[in-house]
């Protein structure tokens, strides 16, 4: 056999259906022997960026290694933004390149340690061809245990070589799930109940069935109210110790609640700045974090106490604890109250400013939520439009994810066409921005290539949001914010994809027959105003 069989069928040992990517001198032998010899699905992307989105989309919503392939040189520093966007959202991702023939001066030389360095990532270079099958393995259990990518460099000067498959042991890598001790739980129960109001926040580690449950009976037991970070957006939905959103995307009743707390115990979420809003909301607070990551106890600000521990089982020992002590919570009406004032608030918090030929981002997105399927899978983009989405859509818990942690626009239709090859049942519906959408939109043809259920809606106000904003607040022009892009719907369907352009109401209805009629990829284009008018009389 050849590395680059050897290779091949290393990858298809460790379970890997699918890999993104683009082929290259580097990378094009063990793809094809991968596809022909072991029956595996190659996504061929536009670009190499998006390989790596697409890998770092498939992680997030399936929990697999997420598998991207590049050819060495620019095809490697083109990964750089995506692989660093999944480095800090903590996605197993798994990007093979190789170096370059070994000879003076090759043009597309680079150090690709360096490289994984500067973006956060691990590095692992194949030395020996016999050393590939197990170099691969030990690839995919440092990829698990650290939950963090690896940058894997197999020379191309290795490929043709002669090796053999040798079967390497594949140890199962099992998720942390440490139970704190009971001095802990004790310590913890005492700042809980010494405090006047506390509140519960749930974060994304805490988005499974079981913490769920667990949290929701820790709640009811202390008759405290719940809420979450954004990546745990509705994981209460419908309960009435939900709150919602902890941080500036939190609603009035919520941001008047979170203002009085003395006492927040937050169970797998990192507290970071949009959570906390810059630490503000917890300032003066006594601070329980519980995380199963000890790195992450502090990362963004000062706790009064940590557990180290699985959220679901720190829950569940808080709650085992206090009912076998005969604790029994002060009927105060709390929950009750806060509830009442949500529900009076009611759902509608603006005034919309739909007509005229553009259709407000809120109604867009609250129509969204009432016509995909249940159980669809959501990515957004970042940006200003994004805030109309993460506090308007109603979203599945654990099929939702924001591709923002590095701060970067544009990511979110290759995440999206990740997400959707990795879960094929359902849709996968994209939001981006006009700006965002743009960087993005040549991935539709990746996503009609391989017949991906995904719906990409583009919230278009001709312009980059923020800076708009941005700009008008400084007193300067907006004009240097806005961009006359191309008909999204248009350019969509000249890359094979459908396409709904939506300027008002009627044409909302065209977009909801479009998605229940499942003729996917679809663009669903939504004409919407920067500057917010007020609403015509």
């Amino acid at each position: 056999m050849k590395t680059y069989e050897v290779a091949a069928e290393a990858l298809s040992k460790q379970g890997v259906r699918t890999i993104f990517g683009l082929m290259g001198d580097a990378n094009l032998a063990y793809i094809g022997a991968y596809v022909e010899n072991e029956g595996g699905e190659f996504v061929a992307a536009v670009a190499e960026g998006s390989a790596v989105s697409m890998a770092d989309g498939y992680h997030r919503m399936s929990g697999e290694v997420g598998v991207a392939s590049v050819t060495h040189g620019p095809a490697v520093t083109n990964c750089l933004t995506a692989l660093t966007e999944a480095v800090r959202a903590r996605s197993e991702v798994l990007l093979i390149t190789g170096g370059t023939p070994d000879v003076h001066h090759h043009f597309q030389a680079l150090d690709l340690e360096g490289f994984a360095r500067g973006a956060g990532a691990q590095y692992l270079r194949v030395r020996r061809p016999d050393d590939v099958s197990a170099d691969i393995a030990q690839a995919f259990v440092r990829i698990r245990a650290e939950g963090r990518p690896l940058l894997l460099d197999i020379p191309y000067d290795l490929l043709e070589k002669s090796a053999e498959y040798i079967p390497a042991p594949q140890p199962t890598v099992e998720c942390a799930t440490a139970v704190p001790g009971p001095d802990a739980v004790d310590d913890v129960l005492g700042i809980l109940l010494s405090s006047r109001r506390p509140m519960i926040l749930a974060g994304r580690g805490a988005v499974r069935p079981d913490a769920r449950d667990a949290i929701l009976r820790l709640a009811r037991l202390l008759d405290v109210p719940v809420t979450t970070s954004l990546l745990a957006k509705d994981l209460f939905r419908g309960e009435p110790e939900n709150l919602g959103i902890h941080g500036n995307l939190s609603s009035a009743v919520a941001a008047e609640e979170i203002a009085r707390a003395d006492c927040v115990i937050a169970f797998g979420a990192s507290l970071n700045t949009f959570t906390t809003d810059g630490n503000a909301l917890l300032h003066g607070k006594a601070v329980i974090q519980c995380d199963v990551r000890a790195d992450a106890i502090g990362r963004f600000g000062p706790v009064s106490s940590a557990l180290i521990a699985d959220a679901g089982l720190a829950a569940r020992a808080l709650c085992d604890r206090l009912e076998e002590s005969g604790y029994t919570a002060p009927v105060t009406g709390r929950v009750e109250a806060l509830a009442e004032k949500e529900a009076m608030s009611g759902r509608q918090l603006y005034r919309s400013i739909t007509g005229g030929g553009t259709v407000d981002m809120r109604d867009a997105m609250s129509w969204l939520g009432d016509v995909v399927p249940a159980g669809t899978q959501i990515v957004t983009d970042v940006g200003r439009f994004s805030f109309a989405a993460w506090k308007h859509l109603n979203v599945t818990p654990g099929r939702f994810t924001v591709p923002g942690a590095f701060g970067s626009i544009g990511l979110g239709i290759g995440t999206a066409a990740g997400a959707a090859a990795a879960r094929r049942d359902v849709p996968t519906v994209c939001i981006a921005g006009d700006g965002g959408g743009m960087m993005g939109i040549l991935e539709l043809t990746t996503a009609v290539r391989c017949e991906l259920p995904l719906i990409v809606v583009i919230l278009n106000d001709n312009c980059y949001g923020a800076e708009y904003r941005k700009l008008a607040d400084l007193g300067l022009k907006t004009v240097h914010s806005e961009v006359a892009w191309p008909e999204f719907a248009e350019v969509a369907r000249s890359l094979g994809a459908r396409a709904v352009t939506v300027r008002e109401d009627k044409d909302l209805v065209v977009a909801a027959d479009a998605i229940s009629g499942g003729d996917f990829p679809l663009l669903v284009e939504i004409k919407a105003d920067p500057a917010r008018r007020k609403p015509r009389k």
